[in-house]
């Protein structure tokens, strides 16, 4: 598999932020049931959603965890974007895992007291394949071990740089969005940084993701400073 077929599958993963889960039913026995749910990744590049006991998709899973993932960008015709498919097995994030915990609630910080009011658990989709279609006959089925990607940051080294951006350049992140994106930002307060991989970074106005893809790389807290420094000289 060429490695900018699956640079490309993984930013497609990167840059969503919504994706169709789809089950198998229970109610209507071995029929394949689809939810949007919102997700975010774990240290290994792995999905991670927030879902209730009393949904429907968790009440399936219970019964059998194997499950897909759908991902799609396109707002019009669908079938000219790219999509991706995840196909694997949901389980329960462990207790221990805290800081993927941290990370799902820094995406969504509003669902973080879901699971004492509403009976909301964090799982992890483990994949088994990946479907990736980069348009139309860009078909690929894409191995596991060389999509997913650990992220270099994940934890306290995440948590430092997040908060430094959001705290001492929040300036810079109006800025990425004005240059790279045409996005002009009307309350600055809005905007926040909520992540960071070798790959990228999100930044969030309000509750909507933008993905922004370094030109190469990067490995640790010099790299990505480095990064952020050359891109907001650019942005300016």
């Amino acid at each position: 598999m060429k490695p900018e077929v699956i640079r490309q599958a993984r930013s497609l993963v990167y840059t969503g932020q919504f994706g169709v889960l789809s089950t198998i039913s229970v109610k209507l026995a071995g029929f394949p049931f689809g939810s949007v749910v919102p997700y975010c990744l774990d240290e290994q590049g792995r999905p991670v959603v927030l879902i209730s006991t009393i949904a429907q998709h968790t009440r399936n899973l219970s019964q059998d965890n194997r499950c897909s993932l759908t991902i799609t960008l396109g707002e019009d015709d669908v079938q000219e974007h790219a999509r991706i498919g995840l196909i694997g097995r949901m389980q329960a994030l462990p207790a221990e895992a805290t800081a993927t915990a941290e990370r799902y609630y820094r995406y969504f910080p509003h669902t973080r007291g879901y699971h004492d009011t509403h009976d909301f658990s964090l799982y992890y989709l483990d994949p088994v394949a990946v479907r990736y279609i980069g348009g139309f006959g860009a078909i690929h089925w894409i191995e596991v071990e060389p999509f997913l990607h650990p992220n270099p940051f994940h934890g306290k080294g995440e948590v430092r740089i997040v908060d430094h951006m959001n705290e001492d350049h929040r300036d810079s992140l109006v800025h990425y969005l004005s240059h790279f994106k045409s996005r002009k930002v009307a309350d600055p307060e809005a905007v926040r940084m909520a992540g960071i991989n070798a790959q990228g970074f999100d930044v969030f106005v309000g509750k909507k993701k933008v993905w922004f893809e370094f030109e190469q790389p990067i490995a640790n807290a010099l790299q990505a400073r480095e990064a952020l420094v050359a891109m907001a000289r650019t942005a300016r």
